[in-house]
């Protein structure tokens, strides 16, 4: 069973995604849902922003950027997590190593992040 583990003070290196909006099927695109398990998915996070049609990762992605190469923190934007109630989104952040905050609206439906 997956189960965040509950912090109180986090210091790490913070990684940008200074985008509106970003909804769920954003986060993890729906042709990698059909796995039954909770992990892997952190392989999938923001597939199609990460990475060009030919599966080189895109360098102008924030997550690609040498400078924030091991960040633990990802600073997102207004509305981050709408859309559908998809709860392989929270997942896919969990699993590949980053925690949402500084968020300036709630997570809309991902609620296991609230």
């Amino acid at each position: 069973m997956f189960v965040m583990k509950p912090f109180r003070i986090h210091t790490g290196l913070a990684a940008p995604l200074d985008r509106p909006n970003v909804d769920t099927d954003q986060i993890i695109p729906k042709q990698f849902l059909k796995r039954v398990e909770r992990t892997g998915f952190g392989q999938f996070l923001f597939y199609d922003w990460r990475f060009a049609s030919d599966g080189s990762p895109d360098s102008s992605f924030p997550l690609n950027d040498p400078r924030f190469s091991g960040a633990s923190i990802l600073i997102a934007g207004k509305n981050f997590g709408c859309g559908s109630s998809r709860e392989h989104a929270p997942w896919a952040l969990a699993d590949y190593g980053r925690l949402p905050t500084s968020l300036p609206t709630t997570l809309g439906r991902m609620a296991c992040y609230r």
